[in-house]
């Protein structure tokens, strides 16, 4: 009789091995979101435009980057003073996911962040995005996205999010999603390219 531990890791492995061939087919990975963001914070309210971009070229795991340009308002300096920075945040890191079905795929989120401010005092905040969710097609033409998210460095706090995106032709839709946490909350729409 095998014993229960080799017998958990033999399955480990098998199914390590067969998830490739039997995962379904699932949602496509190359695209680019290119829109409006309005941050509304505690600390300060920011609006900008923003790029996030998926590149599929691994089965199971895709590369992510992004780029958002903001200005803030009511960006509070200390002593009741404002500043009002500008500004530059990148993005980058992976998304592993898995089709669950032809329709739906669950995702992990790991993403490095560096968010400059640029203003009479400039400074930089280091941190990540770590995140999860389901991609749902629920119809040829329309996705929905729920998930959640954590961030740290300048806003350190948990996000619950939701999106959709519709699609015009192949390479052209809409796409919008809100992120929501207690004091925080980002709001984007924009185009969804696909490539």
């Amino acid at each position: 009789m095998m014993k229960p531990a080799l017998v958990t890791s033999l399955a480990t492995v098998l199914a390590l091995i067969t998830a490739p061939m039997v995962a379904a087919k699932g949602l496509e990975y190359s695209y680019a979101d290119v829109g409006y963001l309005n941050y509304q914070g505690d600390d300060y309210d920011m609006q900008g435009a923003t790029v996030d971009a998926s590149f599929g070229v691994f089965d199971l795991v895709s590369l992510r980057g992004g780029y958002t340009r903001g200005w803030t308002d009511h960006y509070d300096t200390g002593g009741g003073q404002s500043d009002d920075p500008d500004v530059n945040e990148f993005r980058f890191g992976v998304r592993p996911h898995y089709s669950l079905t032809k329709t739906i795929d669950a995702y992990v989120d790991l993403l490095y962040t560096n968010k400059k401010y640029n203003g009479d005092r400039s400074n930089t905040e280091i941190g990540g995005i770590y995140g999860a969710g389901i991609r749902y097609l629920a119809t040829k033409k329309l996705e929905l996205d729920l998930g959640g998210e954590y961030q740290s460095a300048d806003i350190d706090s948990g996000f619950g999010s939701v999106g959709a995106i519709y699609k015009f032709t192949k390479a052209f839709g809409i796409s919008a999603n809100a992120r929501v946490a207690s004091d925080d909350q980002y709001y984007f729409g924009g185009l969804r390219l696909n490539f």
